[in-house]
């Protein structure tokens, strides 16, 4: 395989493993969602320390540390976007709304160009601004028919996006930046996670496999973020464009046939919007590249 082959198949594999990931929330139900945040923060802390170890990498990570303290300030920002958008997300899916979660991983792309035109002055062509109109046409028409703004769905895209702008101002490797972000928010895990064992809230250790999913909850984290980065550094950002719809629609297909969730006309025209949106932005970002490869 080639190193493009490579990274096409380890982008691919992280969206798919994000798109499996509410069954495996889902086991985890009989546990609050603060517990298994907190649970996820330091089992990927524990997870990441063990891959620095193995990379031979927390010489260079305690070098950057010291060398650019003030990327901290950043790391702590992008950790603590990370960490909500873990909690919500694993909220939503025991809640009843992996479909809200689907509907806002559709438009994180769409965000993402529109964070670019605000943070970095990145420009916007025609059909990139008629598939943003679209995605905030998906959502009105949500809030109009339901009287319910999609709190959900938003928040995660805002969180996911906001993180990728933090992380986009970080000049460090991404499993350095990951590592320290997640040490930065493990301490408050560890106290909350005290907390609850102090109040009786938590009953850990659990039984085995409770505890193993618990556990396992640091590489289901990790573990996708790692396979994104690697296959970013090799392939085109318009086969990336491709892929990140994967995940989404695994959500969607989770949300709608096998936990039966309700989809009313209102519901599935937002969707469609937001498909429109999203056919939009991937054919425009197509034409472009052959434009490019010509050129």
């Amino acid at each position: 395989m080639t190193e493009q082959h490579k990274g096409a198949a380890a982008a691919f594999l992280s969206y798919v493993w994000w798109g499996a990931m509410p069954p495996y929330w889902k086991l985890l139900s009989g546990v609050s969602s603060f517990e298994v945040l907190v649970h996820r923060v330091v089992w990927s802390a524990v997870f990441m320390i063990v891959l620095l170890i193995a990379m031979r990498r927390v010489r260079s990570t305690i070098d950057f540390v010291r060398a650019q303290p003030r990327v901290l300030l950043w790391l702590m920002c992008s950790g603590l976007l990370i960490t909500f958008n873990w909690w919500l997300y694993i909220w939503a899916v025991n809640a009843g709304h992996v479909l809200d979660t689907s509907l806002g991983y559709y438009m994180n792309p769409l965000l993402a160009m529109l964070f670019g035109r605000i943070f970095f002055g990145e420009r916007m062509h025609g059909a990139q601004k008629a598939a943003i109109a679209l995605a905030v046409a998906g959502v009105a028409v949500q809030v109009a028919a339901l009287r319910v703004f999609p709190v959900v769905a938003l928040s995660l895209a805002l969180s996911f996006g906001l993180y990728g702008v933090f992380k986009k101002k970080t000049p460090a490797e991404p499993a350095v930046s990951l590592t320290i972000e997640t040490l930065i928010i493990t301490p408050a895990a560890l106290a909350w996670l005290a907390f609850l064992e102090h109040t009786g809230v938590s009953s850990y250790p659990y039984d085995a496999t409770m505890n193993l999913l618990l556990a396992g909850a640091g590489f289901m984290t990790s573990g996708p973020l790692l396979l994104f980065a690697y296959g970013t550094r090799r392939v085109s950002l318009t086969t990336i464009g491709f892929l990140q719809y994967v995940s989404p629609t695994m959500g969607f297909l989770f949300g709608t046939f096998v936990y039966h969730e309700p989809m009313n006309v209102w519901r599935l025209a937002a969707f469609a919007l937001i498909w429109c949106a999203v056919t939009l932005y991937t054919a425009d970002a197509v034409v472009r590249a052959r434009r490019e490869k010509r050129g």
